[in-house]
């Protein structure tokens, strides 16, 4: 009986295992759903990109991807796909975060060499009917720790992470009736 079991936990494990994608996988995968588009930076990101001169988070060409002014129908279908692909990313990715079904804001990385890190960053808004994703590669670790350690507040439909970047740069998610 033991050993059934043991064996039943072994396939699980597996099954588990060959279904997790890493975060440049989520990313592409991410960027192609249903309401999203590669897009650049621009005033309607509920993020703050820093701007860092010797490495940190530094979002290249064809790395952020976004939705906005989504209608109810478009706000759920972007979403349950959203979260169909971010429940494949390994949980002991997710660094830091909060959701409420109102907003949503998620971070993680994904050691890639030493002392770098794969970052993606994900905000969603019901309210605001928009959906972003961002991806950086080669993140120094002492910016991944400061977005791990950042204070996440959240109320209602708002969300805030600010983040005290190495070199007093800031990476700030702000989510509010503003933005």
């Amino acid at each position: 009986m033991k050993k059934a079991f043991l064996t039943l936990i072994a396939f699980i494990s597996v099954a588990l295992g060959a279904s997790a994608i890493n975060l440049k996988e989520a990313y592409a995968a991410l960027s192609n759903i249903p309401n999203v588009s590669v897009t650049k930076p621009d005033y309607n990101l509920p993020m703050d990109l820093p701007i860092m001169q010797d490495g940190g988070l530094v979002v290249n060409e064809g790395n952020l991807a976004a939705g906005y002014n989504l209608n109810a129908a478009q706000i759920k279908e972007t979403g349950d796909a959203a979260y169909t692909i971010l429940n494949q990313v390994p949980l002991i990715r997710m660094i830091n975060g909060a959701n409420n079904n109102l907003a949503t804001g998620f971070v993680y990385a994904e050691p890639t060499g030493e002392n770098t890190n794969d970052v993606l960053i994900v905000v969603m808004s019901g309210y605001r009917g928009s959906a972003v994703f961002m991806y950086a590669q080669d993140v120094p670790d002492t910016v991944c720790t400061a977005l791990q350690m950042a204070p996440v507040e959240m109320e209602g439909r708002s969300i805030s992470l600010k983040a005290k970047l190495p070199g007093d740069d800031e990476f700030n998610i702000i989510l509010n009736k503003g933005r």
